[in-house]
Parts: C-alpha cells; structure tokens; sequence
C-alpha cells in the first residue's frame, strides 16, 4: 500500500463529527457494539441507501442481517474524511469494496441522515493512494462505449 498522507486514524484536526463517524465505521459497522447506536444515530435517522428502513431500528436491521455477517467486515480503512457544516464525507475501503459515506448530523451530535456509494475495487490489488496510469478500456465498458 501507498503512504496516506490524508489518513483520518494520523490526523489531530478532526472534528467531533468526524471523529462520530469513525467511531461508528470502527466500533458498530465494521465492530461488535451494537449498544453505540442510541448512542450516535438519530432515532429519527432518514436512510437514503436503497432497501435499508428508515430510522435507528432500520440500521439496526440492516447491520444485525448482513452488515455484520459480510466475510471480511473488520478489515477496512479510511482513507479520507471531509467536513462542511453538518456534513460529513467518509472515504473508505474494505477488502472487496470502496466506499463513499454522506453524513449529516442533528443539533445533538448524531448522524441524521445517510447517503453513499459502494463499487467493487477497479481493480486486482487496488489501492486508492497509487497513482493511475492511463488506461480508458474500463471506462469504455463502464459505459458500453466498445
């Protein structure tokens, strides 16, 4: 792996929404504590993922079915994290996957609402921080341009 000169674990400028975020990827979604959740999502928490429910009770659902039964879920990392107002962005990567996480949060701290974006790596052995090199035919296939 490439250096990560942007890595949100070496970073002492976070912001307590940002340092939410990565307690909730690293002890609940990607961890084993479930009782964090009324702790850091709103009860009224609006889902934007498609097929997850709405609410606390729906991400609770969401990760006692398959968040938590994905092969692989403790071996991830952040990548980047960025945030503007209530608004968080977690770029991330697990083993299989990349991962773009849009946060926003209530007055009281908690994350309010969720979007994201998840990919299958590009690529055997991606890693976010090396440089490309020019190669379109991805893209072409991407967009059935062949």
């Amino acid at each position: 792996m490439e250096p990560n000169p942007y890595d949100p674990w070496a970073r002492d400028d976070l912001t307590e929404n940002e340092r939410t975020v990565l307690r909730f990827m690293g002890e609940v979604m990607h961890g084993d504590n479930l009782s964090l959740l009324d702790e850091l999502v709103a009860e009224d928490y609006i889902q934007h993922t498609p097929g997850i429910g709405q609410g606390r009770g729906g991400v609770r659902k969401y990760i006692e079915e398959v968040g938590h039964r994905r092969p692989g879920r403790h071996d991830w990392r952040p990548v980047q994290i960025f945030s503007c107002g209530d608004m968080v962005i977690l770029h991330k990567i697990s083993a299989t996957h990349v991962f773009a996480d849009f946060v926003r949060f209530n007055d009281k701290g908690q994350m309010a609402e969720h979007w994201d974006v998840v990919q299958p790596h590009p690529e055997p052995g991606y890693d976010p921080m090396r440089r490309s090199t020019e190669n379109l035919d991805r893209f072409r296939k991407l967009f059935n341009l062949d």
